[in-house]
């Protein structure tokens, strides 16, 4: 779990956008939610848009920086202004409420309704819903930053090869309970990786690499991994981990000890932090990006820390 430098934020109306085609959704889920609110004596207005394009649409008409339709409704005028917003949905929910958080400059915490739920995991150590429920009503809030990546800002990781491929290679199944089956999903996803040669700049180094692997985090988590278990979210700096050469045959080990949280990064797969991350020779390829999957229709990558950070509810 993230260590928590807290500051306290004003007690008040939380709007609740609920993403209903979510994995873990259920009606029980959201109630339990809401009743939470309602015994800490707070307003809540709760919003289920439908489509992931208008999650992010309801959350802009909630924070005042878009007008309210027929289809997206204002908030709940009784309960005064939103003072934080709730992604209950899986990360990539999350990542269009923040959007919306961030340019108000309101928290935001994430209830975890998705399947890999890299958010929740990383801020509260947990998506059990009851104690995220306490984390979120804790009336604090912890610093993040945000980045962005070809004009799409993203507040957990990106990563290209492994991650996408993990996505894919899992489908419609739920995640693995065991190491073991950890181990195995990492190891076939690897072997399915197409490696190209590709160019990678962190800060002034310079790499040519091939990799099976190339993430880029702010937070921990990755596709269901603490994939860099010691990341600082609020430290202005992106995590980077790689493999020079394609090490497919050690994906699953590889796999399993990060399930374990047991992986000491080496030669075999490397981790260098900087500011700016520049990704050369990926036009056409998919880019994991908090959790959905983007066609990449550049060549380059420029990866930069957004000036602004993040407010989170925890």
């Amino acid at each position: 779990m993230i260590s928590r430098r807290q500051r306290k934020v004003q007690k008040g109306h939380y709007a609740l956008l609920v993403n209903r085609t979510a994995r873990g959704y259920n009606e029980k889920a959201v109630s339990r939610l809401v009743e939470a609110i309602h015994a800490h004596k707070l307003s809540y207005t709760v919003y289920e848009p439908d489509s992931s394009m208008n999650v992010l649409r309801q959350a802009e008409v909630a924070v005042g920086l878009r007008q309210a339709t027929q289809a997206l409704p204002r908030p709940y005028e009784r309960g005064g202004k939103i003072t934080g917003l709730v992604a209950c949905g899986g990360d990539g929910t999350f990542n269009l409420v923040a959007r919306a958080a961030l340019k108000a400059g309101l928290p935001v915490g994430h209830y975890p309704l998705g399947r890999m739920n890299n958010v929740a995991n990383s801020f509260y150590g947990t998506t059990d819903p009851g104690r995220v429920i306490k984390n979120i009503l804790s009336a604090g809030a912890r610093t993040s930053d945000a980045a962005t990546v070809s004009g799409l800002q993203f507040f957990s990781s990106i990563g290209l090869g492994f991650a996408p491929q993990m996505l894919a290679e899992l489908g419609d199944r739920s995640l693995p309970r065991l190491a073991m089956g950890w181990a195995k999903l990492g190891g076939v996803a690897a072997s399915k990786v197409e490696t190209a040669p590709t160019v990678l700049k962190v800060d002034a180094f310079r790499f040519e690499i091939r990799p099976t692997i190339l993430n880029i985090n702010i937070l921990p988590y990755t596709v269901g991994l603490a994939l860099t278990p010691a990341s600082v979210p609020d430290d202005g700096q992106l995590e980077v981990v790689f493999d020079v050469e394609p090490q497919t045959e050690k994906f699953a080990s590889f796999t399993r000890m990060l399930r374990k949280k047991q992986y000491l990064f080496g030669d075999e797969f490397r981790l260098f932090r900087g500011r700016v991350i520049v990704v050369e020779a990926v036009a056409g390829r998919t880019l994991y990006l908090d959790g959905e999957l983007v066609k990449l229709p550049t060549d380059v990558l420029e990866v930069k820390v957004d000036e602004k950070k993040l407010q989170v509810l925890c």
